[in-house]
């Protein structure tokens, strides 16, 4: 049964302040919980082009190390298949959908990469299952993607090109920020278009106690408004708390408890999610247990 009854895969992601993720065995130590699989992110930026330029390929050693801890969570797992949600992200620069176009070489390699870290998988008799998130919260204009719909609905065609060309197996999301203060209304001038996106998803927070109708207003709405479009739906962070005066995040399970009864409640309304990533980095997973997921 479910974790969370309309559900199919749950994911759990964290990274401490030094910057290490948290490896599948790791987060079920930490947490009591088996994940379906986790998150992981990739710049399309500078740093990543000198190591795709100096060695041909886009997976840097820091990624490198990643991936490897992978598979062998995946291969010591009793489960036959595990899930990365993968963020590929724009440089933060003045002009981040310009940087896209010009380094499409570096994406299409990208692509090659993530097909053959599927194969390694395959050939351990495991699946290692990638969906892509691009540009995530490009409705968010304090990200440096964020308020150019034409930049981002132009670059997301073309990664979608490349990954059809080099990784066919892998399906890319459509991620927009779902929260309080950015309408959902908006949305829709982001869409790139119905033969380019595979699958609905979102990113999703609850920061403070006045967040909350709202941030859940708009999930539902979101959600609700795009039941007719046959793709499935996912969420590739979810995270909660309620922020204090110094910045830091307190109740997390109480917050998160909530959201999930918000998208429990969406199942009787014929909702339901392909995977769903609960985000534990900084803030968002300060004081979490997770306990009531296990009870």
């Amino acid at each position: 049964m479910p974790i969370i009854k309309n559900v199919d895969r749950l994911n759990l992601f964290r990274e401490d302040a030094a910057g290490h993720v948290s490896t599948l065995e790791q987060l079920q130590q930490q947490y009591g919980i088996d994940p379906a699989g986790t998150n992981f992110y990739f710049g399309i930026n500078d740093l990543n082009l000198q190591n795709f330029n100096a060695t041909g390929t886009a997976l840097n050693p820091t990624d490198q190390d990643f991936f490897d801890k992978l598979q062998a969570s995946l291969a010591a797992s009793a489960d036959a298949e595990k899930t990365l949600q993968l963020g590929v992200e724009p440089p933060e620069t003045p002009n981040p959908y310009a940087f896209v176009t010009a380094n499409l070489d570096m994406v299409r390699q990208l692509a090659a990469d993530l097909a053959g870290e599927q194969g390694k998988a395959r050939a351990n008799g495991k699946t290692l299952s990638i969906a892509v998130r691009y540009a995530s919260e490009m409705n968010d204009g304090g990200q440096s993607q964020g308020n150019d719909p034409v930049g981002y609905k132009t670059t997301f065609a073309q990664v979608r090109q490349a990954f059809a060309e080099n990784a066919p197996s892998i399906p890319l999301s459509f991620a927009p920020a779902l929260r309080a203060d950015l309408p959902e209304a908006l949305i829709g001038q982001y869409w790139p278009g119905d033969d380019l996106v595979d699958i609905i998803g979102g990113t999703w927070y609850v920061g403070s106690p006045a967040q909350r109708a709202a941030s859940f207003g708009n999930m539902r709405a979101y959600f609700l408004h795009r039941t007719g479009s046959g793709k499935p739906f996912a969420l590739s962070e979810m995270g909660g708390c309620e922020t204090n005066a110094a910045g830091q995040g307190t109740n997390n399970d109480a917050v998160l408890e909530q959201m999930v009864g918000e998208l429990e409640a969406l199942q009787s309304q014929g909702v339901s999610f392909t995977y769903v990533t609960i985000f534990l980095a900084s803030k968002w997973g300060a004081d979490a247990t997770l306990r009531f997921l296990r009870s």
